[in-house]
This record gives C-alpha cells, structure tokens and sequence, in this order.
C-alpha cells in the first residue's frame, strides 16, 4: 500500500502530460490545415504540397478530404478519387458523419473521369506571375496531363504587372489527348538608342584603352557569370534525376508525391539556370568580342587624330529573348 500513492501520482503525472502534448498537436494541425486551405487561394500546387506533409503527420479524414479537393480543382480527377476513397473506406466513417457524405458528393461528380479529354499544358511562366486553370490559380504548369471534363475550359497565363494571355479548349470524351502551349508573345518594337555621347577632342589614340579594355573586362566578367548558372543548372539536373529515380521507387502514393515535387522543383532550377547562361554568355561575348575590335582598331590607327566619335549601345527584343549591342560611327 505505501507504493500506491508514489504509482496514483506518476500515473496522473503522465495522463496530464499527455492530455497537454495532444491539445498541443490539435492547435498545430488546426493551425497548418488554416494556413493550407489560405495557400489554396494563390498557389494550389503549394497548397497540396502542405496538405502532402499534413498527412505524415495527421493522417485522417479532414486532410484525405482536403487532398482529395485539392486534386479536383486541379483536374487530376484519379489522385481525387483515391483520397476520397480512403475517407469512405479507410476511417470506418458512419454514414452521416459531414465529411463522409461530401467525400461521396464529390466522388460522384468526377466518377466518369476516366472518359474525360487528357491534356498537357506548356507554360512560359514570366517571374511574378501565374497561370489560372479555370480560375484556380497556380505557381506553374505540372508535365502530367490534366482531365478536363466535357465543356469549355480557360487557361489564362497573368504576369507580374496584370498583363494576360488566355487560351479557351473545349473538351470531349473520348478525344485524344492534346497540348496547349501558353506564353506572351514577344513584341516587335523598333530599336531604342538608350546611350548617346558625341565628343571632339585630340590625341594620339582612336580609341581610349578604357573602353575597349572596360568591355573586355565586362564582357568577361559576364561570360564568367553565365558559367556559374551553367553549375548551378548541372547540379540542378543531378538532383532531378536523383529525385525521379527515388520517386520511381516510392512504396506510398505520399512518398511519390513529395520525390514528385521536389523534382518539378529540381527541373524548374535546370530551366532557370540555362536561360540565364544562355543570357551572360551571349551578351558577355557580345561586348567582349567589341571590346577586342576595338583594341585590334586602336593599335592599327593609334596615332590618328580623332575629332569626333559617336558611340550609341542599343537593346531590342529578339527571337530568342533580348539582343544588346554596340553601334559605333568614327
């Protein structure tokens, strides 16, 4: 009997611990599904993402329910219909319970989905802006086909300042599967002059050692620039791979989920980085290359007076994103 009460204390001990860690968990599961259910309304692919990392810890219904919600409204109707069965199989659920009878309702509404029209979306994402897939607005464009559902559907591609671009499909059961590229077009303007310095002067050299070695040096210190990203895309692409190749191995369709995204992550770092190599390099060896000329020019013609030099450097969009360049009258 004298070891009872030391027992009754340690057992009350532990209880009131317990009872404090799970109302603990309760506000941080409230708290994370608020803050998932908030993302929904700008980036619903970041939104699932946190609904993805919810259910390792808080595997139940309200999140299934929720996942199951978030892949509706992006039109991925097979990952929909798998959480909203795991809502009406796997909780025991009774048949009034509110989250079974909406699981069964939304379940209906996409239960002919596999008749549904496949399509892929290319998007050409400007920075700061956003793609909406009727009217569900996300980060960027998955590989993965979408299930559009009989009728019309909008995809409108919005930048940073407002601008929008918006492309109507109208799908059919049964049709093929289809691609739909989204991007701005680029516009064709005329060259603007943004640099113009007229000088008249005398000396011994046509051209002063600090121009030419100036754009030597920046055009230079570009290229250098460019190679940097071109590592940071390499790496990039190993890390893709690597996430591909775990996510072909995954046992659970969370794990898969999670490898999936960070290797759509890993991919659109690959992209990033050769656009901007592509950009150092070429502006880099642009200049690097006047800089030159001009030196090889100075040494030819070094003890000419010079009396006048207009120098103008012009930017104009191309084809292939923007062209810089040097225009020089002497």
């Amino acid at each position: 009997m004298r070891f009872l009460k030391p027992l009754m204390c340690s057992v009350l001990a532990f209880c009131a611990f317990a009872s404090n860690a799970q109302a603990q968990d309760m506000e941080e599961f409230k708290r994370r599904m608020a803050d998932a259910a908030a993302m929904t309304k700008v980036d619903l692919g970041e939104a699932l993402r946190q609904y993805l990392e919810l259910r390792v810890q808080f595997a139940g219904p309200e999140v299934d329910y929720s996942l199951g919600r978030a892949y509706q409204r992006l039109n991925q109707c097979v990952d929909a219909q798998h959480y909203y069965t795991e809502v009406m199989v796997t909780y025991n659920l009774p048949e009034k319970n509110p989250i079974y009878q909406r699981a069964v309702k939304a379940y209906d509404e996409i239960a002919s989905c596999g008749d549904w029209q496949k399509v892929y979306l290319d998007c050409e994402i400007p920075a700061g802006g956003y793609v909406l897939i009727d009217g569900e607005r996300v980060a960027a464009c998955w590989e993965r086909a979408y299930s559009f559902s009989p009728g019309e559907h909008v995809v409108k591609l919005v930048d940073a300042k407002g601008k929008t671009k918006e492309v109507k499909h109208k799908a059919v059961n049964g049709s093929k599967e289809q691609r739909i590229h989204l991007a701005f077009d680029v516009e064709q303007v005329e060259i603007e002059k943004v640099v113009k310095e007229e000088h008249t002067y005398y000396m011994k050299e046509t051209f002063s050692p600090h121009l030419y070695w100036g754009l030597i040096g920046g055009g230079l210190a570009l290229v250098a620039g460019g190679m940097g990203f071109l590592a940071m895309a390499h790496n990039a692409k190993y890390e893709e791979q690597d996430f591909a190749y775990k996510a072909s191995a995954a046992k659970t369709p969370q794990e898969f989920e999670d490898l999936s995204a960070e290797r759509d992550k890993a991919m659109s770092r690959v992209k990033t980085g050769n656009a901007l190599m592509g950009t150092f390099v070429g502006i880099g060896g642009a200049v690097a290359a006047t800089g030159a000329v001009l030196a090889i020019l100075n040494h030819v013609w070094g003890k000419e007076r010079v009396e006048m030099t207009d120098v103008s450097a012009y930017v104009s969009p191309s084809q292939d994103g923007v062209a810089m360049g040097i225009h020089m009258n002497f």
